[in-house]
């Protein structure tokens, strides 16, 4: 079989570089050669003569765990030069996990990631398994929260040392299978019930298998700084890198990032390899249980928890205890059911209207009704605060994408049009080669994935060509699934997935 040959393209080759004019050559997977090639006999030449060439691109953070296998095509990222997706972000997921446990777990996320008809698997190396075949790589990060489930149930409080000893096994086989690291969610039960030591206990395995610890803060308002004092701890102790998830400042750290990162700096000066992530928007997403109530409400299950929403005394208390906000810019972004779906889109305050309760009351029946399947997109930051997040030399890109939802967050269609378009070209944050190295070569340099990242000869050929002057996100929070533009080609381990931006 012939090679496919990008003929006249500009090359951004990943490692930061100046753009330079060559022909890329692809065979078996792998990119065969870089420079000015003469065509052979049954070589499938592609001019790409005024577009850019680059590595394709790495979302280091998304929930698309199941959407994965359940969505073979994955066209929203490919528009956007999307090549390889990590999961198992904020410490949940489903693998390694026992069919009870992950059965507890599809249940309590369907909100975010959906409960789609799948085949059984129970192991990272099962999950990997039936990863293969669909049109993008996958790398599996372990869901802290998860294997506490394993080993202790939907439980409170400190693990014995055997329930230890049990999650450390569980780590090290995830590695072994082929793990890059682990996440915690530490604002998620059961993640938030764990303490500095069992996290260091488990990043010391992966350390020892060449891993990253991921952590999705205790806290991204006014305990912030001590958050993330507490991930480059475990870093330090355990002796790995440190990936801290969507850098949001908010509460009292609101309009203070310059602050924010210089106190991550400082903890690089200290010899900690901390580096950040964030995506291209200012409002987040996450579960409406979330806004309302304490994670410890989830000990016990779902089903322990819509029982305390039913409770009137535990409502009660629930209500008096539910922290402040300002509702203005929330909206229910998905509903598990096809009843309530007509309300997907709504402001809090709006919902709570048409249903004629106060906003607490109205969420809580719904989340009763729904079983918690409910999600909300909402809580902007500061535009400054994520411009300075997006410029600093430690910031990679991770969509935190969801997929779920009538009226999802629009990062999962736009997240990286959106970086390269609108941040990079428009705004000039950083220069194109900068912004590729940091969505290509330092990913998979911090993640172990030697053979990708860059344009060379032997490299694995995940490759994306766009038009830097058209590529543009499209997706809004009114029409969230509509599709980027600009991205024109895209190869993923030499198979070439998307042509003049349809589905090859």
């Amino acid at each position: 079989m012939g090679r496919i040959v990008l003929r006249g393209g500009r090359v951004v080759d990943g490692t930061g570089g100046g753009a330079r004019r060559a022909d890329v050559a692809v065979a078996g997977g792998r990119i065969t050669a870089v420079g000015q090639l003469a065509p052979r006999p049954g070589d499938e030449v592609l001019d790409v003569t005024g577009l850019t060439v680059a590595p394709g691109f790495h979302d280091i953070h998304t929930h698309f765990d199941l959407s994965l296998l359940a969505e073979r095509d994955h066209l929203d990222g490919l528009r956007q030069g999307i090549t390889t997706y990590h999961v198992g972000q904020c410490g949940l997921g489903f693998a390694p996990a026992s069919p009870p446990t992950q059965a507890v777990f599809r249940d309590y996320l369907a909100a975010i990631m959906g409960d789609p008809d799948l085949s059984p698997f129970r192991s990272v190396a099962d999950y990997l398994a039936l990863c293969k075949g669909g049109r993008v790589n996958v790398v599996p990060i372990l869901p802290h929260g998860l294997l506490r489930a394993e080993v202790a149930g939907m439980a409170r409080g400190p693990l014995t040392r055997s329930q230890l000893d049990r999650m450390k096994g569980l780590v090290a086989e995830g590695m072994e299978e082929g793990a890059r690291g682990i996440s915690a969610g530490l604002t998620y039960f059961p993640g938030s019930e764990a303490d500095l030591d069992e996290l260091v206990a488990v990043s010391k395995i992966v350390a020892a298998h060449g891993g990253v610890y991921v952590s999705h803060l205790r806290n991204y308002a006014d305990g912030l700084l001590e958050a993330i004092d507490e991930a480059c701890e475990i870093g330090r102790r355990a002796g790995l890198p440190v990936q801290i998830s969507h850098l949001r400042p908010q509460g009292k750290y609101r309009g203070r990032a310059p602050e924010v990162l210089a106190h991550i700096e400082a903890w690089r000066g200290r010899g900690v390899d901390v580096a950040f992530d964030m995506y291209t928007y200012l409002k987040g997403y996450t579960l409406m249980s979330a806004l309302f109530l304490p994670p410890e409400v989830y000990a016990g299950g779902v089903e322990a928890a819509v029982a305390m929403l039913r409770d009137p005394a535990e409502r009660r208390r629930l209500r008096e205890s539910a922290p402040a906000a300002d509702w203005a810019e929330v909206h229910i972004a998905s509903i598990g059911s096809q009843r309530n779906r007509r309300f997907e889109g709504l402001r809090l305050r709006a919902f709570a209207e048409a249903v004629g309760k106060e906003v607490f009351d109205a969420c809580a029946d719904l989340l009763v009704e729904e079983r918690l399947r409910v999600g909300v997109v909402g809580w902007p930051i500061e535009e400054s605060d994520l411009r300075a997040v997006l410029r600093h030399q430690l910031c990679l890109v991770g969509s935190d994408s969801i997929p779920m939802g009538g009226a999802r967050h629009p990062r999962a269609s736009g997240c990286f049009a959106r970086y390269l378009g609108h941040y990079v070209r428009d705004l000039g944050l950083l220069p194109l080669e900068e912004a590729i190295r940091r969505i290509t070569s330092v990913p998979a340099r911090r993640y172990g994935l030697g053979d990708r990242g860059r344009i060379a000869e032997g490299m694995a050929a995940d490759i994306v060509v766009f038009d830097p002057a058209a590529i543009r996100d499209r997706a809004t929070y009114d029409q969230p699934r509509l599709l980027a533009e600009g991205v024109r080609h895209v190869l993923v381990n030499g198979s070439l997935v998307l042509r003049d931006g349809r589905l090859a």
